[in-house]
């Protein structure tokens, strides 16, 4: 008997408190309350976006992204692996890598929208709780006569889920990939998450910072290295403030820094097919394997396994984008678009490495430089030679970006807020900036080893960033947030069990390979 009146009880609170919340929307209308829970979450957010930009500064940002050091390294990596299978797997590099970034946009979605909806039921609940708890709000008077007691919370969540999934399904805040962890990952593989992202984020800023200091000292220098501390000094001098920055104001940096890349990129085209006309063919001993077993055509690399592995590593800093993916594309105008933005930047990325190797390899055959744009030393202009020569100085656009992603990152790490946009700088800021973006100019003072450098970090750590850790926080944020029952958007079409197993199976798979060639081949 009293079950069941207490049954009855809870359901008269319930109905009322749904005709409590009817009545503030007769009163006030829908668009207050829709408001009033869009000032409210955005008072708990801590990864602030700042100012909103197009999806062509996002496209841009990401190709300058993608564009960063394949250009250098990756012809590098065709005169290793031949022209078809560095072609074919490459296309399979940037599908699958496509495919990993929607399962990180997804995440990045479900958690904001996770947030959202603990914060709509905290207000339902201070809205029916009367004017006690909040007596200054004129909104909250409107429920004085209503039970504190909402049986039927989850849901009014729900439907406001259902009926305007623009408001729940929205990128309020910058969340890291390594917050994204920390909210969905059980401790093991939250830490596991951060490994693999510091290391490889670190990885990038060093191959970048040595591509910076060679560059400088070949161009300026003469490639003397006697003034090796001093380059590395300058070039401190200039990161550090630029990792101050966030995204919005860099973007003109990005736009200027674009334009000159893609002068820079058909340049190195056009002199490779100015060098491999003027020489004709390279020659080989041997036609068609040469004496280490590699199918060969008319001087040409077209397959040759062993070079996988250094392939593989360099198309994962190509193509590896999934770190800053929040830095980016929060800021996004129209963040339904953010899918179309990576997919252009990646084909078109493809496209142009496609064209590269190609011409490089008619050019010099297996005798392409690790750094690419070294190949034009004797090209008979020298202004292009001397442009080409500095090419790696367009990596400052990119040192930046890595370098916002991970100071955020290890602010995360310790429970710490990212800085404000539109704040003061703390000194927790300048501490992790000064962390994220000094040490590896550091690495570059005792190494100019850069492909030593790729295999190690991109090769191991990279690659689990880029494949198995997307798979790891999408499949778990769909298990434990409820939003993800609806569709939106930026839910990922490709989160079925087939895309999984082959995703997990590439990884499992790069990994023994690059095992066996580094250590035992």
């Amino acid at each position: 008997g009293d079950g069941g009146g207490g049954g009855g009880r809870d359901g008269r609170r319930s109905t009322g408190g749904r005709h409590s919340i009817d009545r503030f929307v007769q009163r006030r209308g829908s668009g207050t309350l829709s408001r009033r829970l869009s000032n409210v979450a955005d008072e708990g957010i801590t990864g602030h976006i700042g100012e909103r930009y197009s999806v062509g500064t996002a496209l841009v940002i990401a190709l300058n992204m993608t564009l960063g050091t394949g250009p250098l390294m990756l012809p590098y990596a065709f005169a290793r692996a031949g022209l078809i299978l560095s072609a074919a797997f490459l296309a399979f590099c940037a599908a699958v890598a496509y495919v990993t970034t929607t399962y990180v946009i997804e995440t990045l979605v479900l958690e904001n929208a996770d947030f959202f909806e603990k914060t709509e039921s905290g207000l339902f609940r201070r809205l029916l709780e009367g004017p006690e708890e909040s007596e200054e709000d004129e909104a909250d008077s409107a429920f004085g006569d209503v039970s504190p007691i909402f049986d039927d919370e989850k849901g009014a969540v729900a439907e406001v889920r259902h009926n305007r999934p623009d408001k729940v399904f929205k990128i309020r805040e910058r969340i890291e990939i390594g917050e994204m962890g920390h909210r969905v990952l059980p401790g093991w593989l939250y830490d596991l998450l951060y490994l693999c992202l510091f290391l490889h984020t670190f990885g990038c800023l060093c191959v970048y910072a040595v591509a910076l200091t060679s560059s400088i000292e070949v161009l300026f220098l003469g490639g003397g290295s006697e003034h090796h501390g001093l380059v590395v000094l300058v070039l401190s001098a200039i990161v550090f403030p630029l990792c101050f920055a966030d995204m919005q104001k860099l973007r003109q940096i990005q736009w200027g820094i674009m334009l000159v890349r893609g002068l820079a990129i058909v340049l190195m085209m056009v002199g490779a097919s100015y060098i491999a006309f003027k020489s004709g063919a390279p020659e080989v001993e041997r036609q068609p394997f040469d004496t280490e077993g590699a199918w060969m055509w008319g001087g040409v690399p077209l397959a040759d396994p062993a070079g996988l592995p250094s392939l593989f590593a360099n198309a994962v800093l190509a193509f590896m984008v999934h770190h800053s993916l929040p830095g980016f594309l929060a800021p996004l105008q129209d963040q339904n678009e953010a899918h179309k933005a990576i997919g252009v930047a990646y084909a078109g990325a493809y496209l142009v490495y496609l064209l590269m190797g190609a011409s490089a390899l008619f050019a010099f055959g297996r005798s392409v430089p690790q750094l690419y744009n070294l190949a034009f030393a004797s090209f008979p202009l020298a202004t292009v030679r001397e442009f080409l020569c500095g090419y790696p100085l367009m990596l400052l656009a990119v040192y930046p970006i890595v370098g916002i992603s991970l100071r955020n990152n290890c602010l995360g790490f310790f429970g710490l807020p990212p800085p404000n946009p539109k704040g003061p700088t703390a000194a927790k800021d300048v501490v992790a900036t000064a962390f994220a973006s000094l040490p590896p100019l550091g690495v570059a003072y005792c190494t100019s080893n850069v492909q030593g450098i790729v295999k190690i970090f991109a090769g191991y750590f990279g690659l689990s960033l880029m494949l198995v850790m997307p798979c790891i926080l999408v499949v778990k944020a769909r298990r434990v947030i409820p939003a993800a029952e609806e569709y939106f958007p930026l839910k990922s079409r490709w989160v079925t069990t087939p895309v999984l197993l082959v995703v997990v199976i590439s990884w499992l798979a790069a990994i023994v390979v690059n095992t066996y060639r580094f250590f035992f081949a």
